[in-house]
C-alpha cells in the first residue's frame, strides 16, 4: 500500500460470515459415538438450537441434526451436509443476508478450502457486527441525502420549511435553536446536519425532488421511507434486528432500498459533474 492509498481509502465496513457465525472449535456438537446414548433433542432444546453438528471419530463435519420445524424440539432429522448447505467463511454479510432471504434458509455451514469450519444461523444476525454494518449503510445514505438536499435547495428554503414545522413541533424548535446557537458561535454548519432520516424524506417529498431529480414516483418514494424503521432498529442496540415483526425478508428488502437509493444519488452526483458543489461522504 503506497502513501496515497491511505488517503484514498474509503474505510468501508467489511463484515464476513465468519465474523458473525461460530467456529467449529467453539460450537456445541454431538460426537458420532454419542448419538445412540445421548438424547440430541434434549441438547437442542436446552440450547434452543435448530442445528446440531455431528462429529465423527475420524474428525471433520459431514452430518447434522436439524429440527423438523424451527423452534420445535419434539423431532429432528439427520442430514448429510450438501453443497447447498455450505458457503465460504469469507462471504460478505450482505450476500449472506440475501441468501437467507431468497433461499428461505435458517443456517449455513461455513467452509475454508472446502472443509466445514463453522456455522452461521439467522439468529447470529442479531449481533453487534451486523448492526455496525447496517449502521454504516444508513450513515452513508443519510450523508448522501443531506448533500442532495443542500445541492438542490437554498439554505433559506430548508430553514423556512423547518420554521413552519416548528410551529407545531418541539423537535423542530430544538433543531432551530441548536442550529442558530452554532451560527452565533461562528461555527459554520449546514442545517441538514441537525435533521433525521425521516426529515430528509419529508423535505425531498415536500419539494418533489424525488420526481424532479431522481425520477422516483411519489408512491415509490413513500414505500422507500420504510427504511426509517430499519434506522430505528439499529439506533437501539439492545433491540433485535430480527423478530416476529421483522423477518429476514423484510431486512433484505429494506437494505436493498438503502443500497438502491444510495446508488441513485451517487449517479445523480456523477451526472452533476466533477465541478459542481455536490459533495458526498465517499467523494
Amino acid at each position: 500500500m503506497n502513501l496515497e492509498d491511505y488517503y484514498l481509502d474509503e474505510g468501508h465496513v467489511s463484515i464476513t460470515a465468519a465474523s458473525v457465525g461460530i467456529s467449529a472449535k467453539r460450537w456445541i456438537s454431538i460426537r458420532e459415538q454419542e448419538v445412540n446414548s445421548i438424547n440430541h433433542l434434549s441438547i437442542m432444546k436446552s440450547r434452543r438450537f435448530d442445528v446440531l453438528p455431528i462429529i465423527p471419530n475420524s474428525g471433520g463435519t459431514f452430518e447434522y441434526f436439524k429440527t423438523d420445524v424451527p423452534n420445535d424440539y419434539t423431532s429432528a432429522s439427520r442430514h448429510i451436509i450438501g453443497d447447498n448447505d455450505k458457503i465460504p467463511l469469507d462471504t460478505e454479510i450482505r450476500k449472506v443476508i440475501k441468501k437467507f432471504a431468497q433461499e428461505k434458509r435458517h443456517h449455513y455451514f461455513l467452509t475454508y478450502e472446502e472443509k466445514v469450519t463453522g456455522l452461521i444461523t439467522i439468529g447470529n444476525l442479531n449481533c453487534k457486527q451486523v448492526q455496525v454494518f447496517l449502521f454504516s449503510k444508513i450513515c452513508e445514505l443519510e450523508r448522501s441525502l443531506g448533500d442532495f438536499i443542500n445541492y438542490n435547495l437554498k439554505n433559506e428554503e430548508i430553514e423556512n420549511y423547518i420554521k413552519e414545522k416548528a410551529k407545531a413541533s418541539d423537535k423542530f424548535k430544538i433543531i432551530l435553536y441548536n442550529y442558530r446557537e452554532l451560527i452565533s458561535l461562528d461555527l459554520e454548519n449546514n442545517i441538514t446536519e441537525h435533521l433525521f432520516l425521516v426529515d430528509f424524506f419529508d423535505i425531498i417529498q415536500k419539494f418533489l425532488l424525488h420526481s424532479k431529480e431522481l425520477n422516483i414516483s411519489s408512491n415509490q418514494w413513500k414505500s422507500m421511507s420504510s427504511i426509517n424503521e430499519l434506522r430505528n432498529l439499529i439506533a437501539h442496540p439492545t433491540r433485535s434486528l430480527l423478530d416476529r415483526q421483522n423477518s429476514i425478508e423484510k431486512l433484505d428488502a429494506r437494505l436493498q432500498i438503502v443500497e438502491d437509493l444510495t446508488q441513485a444519488i451517487k449517479q445523480y452526483r456523477n451526472n452533476a459533474g466533477a465541478n459542481s458543489d455536490f459533495t458526498s461522504a465517499d467523494a
